[in-house]
């Protein structure tokens, strides 16, 4: 059986021209990018030359990137050292988010108010995921005399759904705000200018656009306030100890890199996989609904509620399990919060019941994926739906 991964919002395969760019460092080159001999130096020149690149395909300075271990450490980082400071400097402050982020960012959140006191404020969204702006004005308006921080991702892991990050930005500017954005899910798919987006701080990972796992970056704006995570050496100027990965800073430089030449080409290829896959499950009778915003959302991902009429529940992962065993790998939402029994708690937010968000499935192109890959699990999936539900009515 021809198995088909569609799966790519939890993770990417890595691309050959990455791997075969990173082989040396993993043997050949070993020095500690932090040692003054020729080893060290020889590796400190491919870690502050891939810092380089990176800056400037974000429209960034490199004393401005930072590399960390993934996307969650990066979302902890802004987050955590947003608080550490405005507890430091006495100053009342509030974090401004929603509660359609990634856990990344809402654990973080609780953490923080529960460590610190500071008020944590969810802004308003429709079913569909849009945001409130005008609620967020609001919240806005009321908070002039403290330090506030708006965290809100750049493009939804789960929905897709793109959000006006620019916008925001204006609006947190008019009010003295500053702007974090988890943009995760859309560096190296979508336009992601930090200069022309006028945000603080942005979270990005490398294993979501073709690059190695375990390496992350984060964007911090000069004259942003944020104490560190890590402490112990003076790696990447005080803000996090740790011998770097150079080898992997590497990777990530080169995957970016990569991703964004061949943008407009893989978002097109994305957009022609999702029609394509949405008139095939029309062409098997399988009856769904399209969870987020169809308007504003990336094309690799698309987050289908599934008529599922048994005379069970379905509990947990049933579904997904069903379609692995057909060999179509999906996921119900975040990698991270899988195999936890709890359904989305984006689809939930949305005001799904339980029952429709363990009977949803998120679906995640990349450009690996082929025609012929859709066309298959297409029928796999209405193999599966008519095993689970052998009657079919439609969603109000």
């Amino acid at each position: 059986m021809h198995r088909i991964y569609l799966d790519n919002a939890s993770t990417t395969p890595i691309e050959p021209r990455v791997l075969e760019k990173m082989l040396p460092y993993f043997a050949e080159y070993f020095g500690n990018a932090s040692s003054i001999h020729s080893f060290g130096q020889q590796t400190k020149t491919v870690l502050e030359e891939s810092r380089e690149r990176i800056a400037k395909l974000l429209g960034a300075e490199p004393s401005e990137v930072f590399f960390t271990s993934s996307g969650t450490e990066s979302n902890n980082f802004a987050l955590k050292g947003f608080a550490m400071a405005a507890v430091l400097a006495g100053k009342p402050s509030c974090i401004v988010s929603s509660r359609l982020e990634h856990k990344a960012v809402l654990e973080s959140l609780a953490w923080i108010e529960k460590m610190f006191g500071i008020d944590i404020v969810y802004i308003k969204h429709d079913a569909h995921g849009r945001l409130d702006l005008d609620d967020l004005k609001n919240i806005l308006a009321t908070r002039r005399a403290e330090s506030v921080l708006i965290s809100l991702m750049h493009a939804n892991n789960e929905l897709g759904n793109v959000n006006p990050i620019k916008e925001i930005a204006a609006l947190a500017k008019d009010y003295g705000a500053m702007v974090h954005t988890d943009a995760v899910q859309s560096a190296g798919k979508i336009l992601l200018n930090v200069r022309d987006l006028n945000v603080n701080m942005a979270s990005m990972t490398g294993h979501k656009f073709h690059a190695p796992k375990g390496v992350g970056a984060i964007y911090i704006k000069h004259g942003t306030a944020i104490e560190p995570l890590l402490h112990g050496g003076s790696h990447e100027r005080n803000r996090r100890a740790g011998t770097e990965n150079y080898a992997l800073a590497l990777g990530f430089a080169e995957g970016l890199a990569i991703a964004i030449e061949e943008q407009e080409k893989n978002f097109l290829h994305a957009q022609t996989l999702r029609a394509a896959l949405l008139a095939a499950l029309e062409k098997e009778t399988v009856e769904f609904s399209i969870n987020g915003d169809a308007e504003n959302s990336l094309p690799h991902i698309v987050n289908l509620t599934f008529n599922i009429r048994s005379r069970r529940k379905l509990a947990g992962d049933v579904l997904l399990l069903g379609l692995d065993a057909e060999g179509v790998a999906a996921s119900s939402g975040s990698a991270c919060t899988s195999g936890t029994e709890k359904p989305s708690h984006v689809l939930l937010a949305l005001g799904k019941t339980e029952d429709e968000a363990r009977a949803s499935v998120r679906i995640s192109f990349s450009k690996f994926n082929t025609a012929e890959d859709i066309e298959a699990a297409a029928a796999r999936i209405g193999t599966v739906l008519r095993r689970l539900s052998p009657q079919m009515a439609t969603i109000s």
